[in-house]
């Protein structure tokens, strides 16, 4: 028979067993490394869900509240012209208090009404439809009220301006 010579070994790939503990440690470091980036990118990614959800609620929440806003102004109106004999009326008074219950419900959910007199007119939360005798630029009457959810106005407070007279 005959005999195959091996090589020799090289001795320049065998690794110590400090080299390969080392290694080890570089490789242990590496994937500590990605998992505290994974559950860094888990965290991120909830908190956005979150947030998406939030404002998903908020917008769903919104179109029904736009829906009422006229319902809500035409009770005011109706209140503002009742006449003196109707008003301890216990009809007018169950009414009444239907009013006051749907309103404490819709701003338990965010719905808050802008109450503009004596303030600055802010553009964004006021209408003004004249101007009247009173300190300029302020609100000096207000005829429809306006409305904001979660900071957005949802409608403006139709008013009177001061004219600065």
């Amino acid at each position: 028979m005959t005999q195959t010579k091996r090589p020799p070994a090289d001795d320049s790939s065998a690794q110590t067993p400090a080299d390969e503990l080392a290694q080890l440690r570089e490789e242990l470091l590496r994937l500590k490394e990605i998992a505290a980036r994974a559950q860094a990118d888990l965290q991120n990614a909830k908190i956005r869900m979150d947030r998406e959800a939030q404002e998903l609620r908020l917008f769903a929440v919104e179109g029904l509240m736009v829906r009422l806003l006229p319902t809500i102004d035409n009770f005011q109106r109706s209140f503002s012209h009742l006449p003196n004999d109707l008003q301890n009326h216990e009809w007018v008074k169950g009414i009444a208090a239907t009013e006051q219950k749907l309103m404490k419900d819709l701003e338990a959910v965010g719905l808050k009404r802008i109450d503009p007199l004596g303030q600055l007119v802010d553009p964004v939360k006021h209408e003004v439809l004249q101007t009247a005798p009173g300190a300029k630029d302020t609100v000096v009457e207000v005829y429809e009220a306006g409305y904001e959810l979660g900071g957005r106005v949802l409608k403006a407070a139709k008013v009177v301006a001061g004219a600065g007279e």
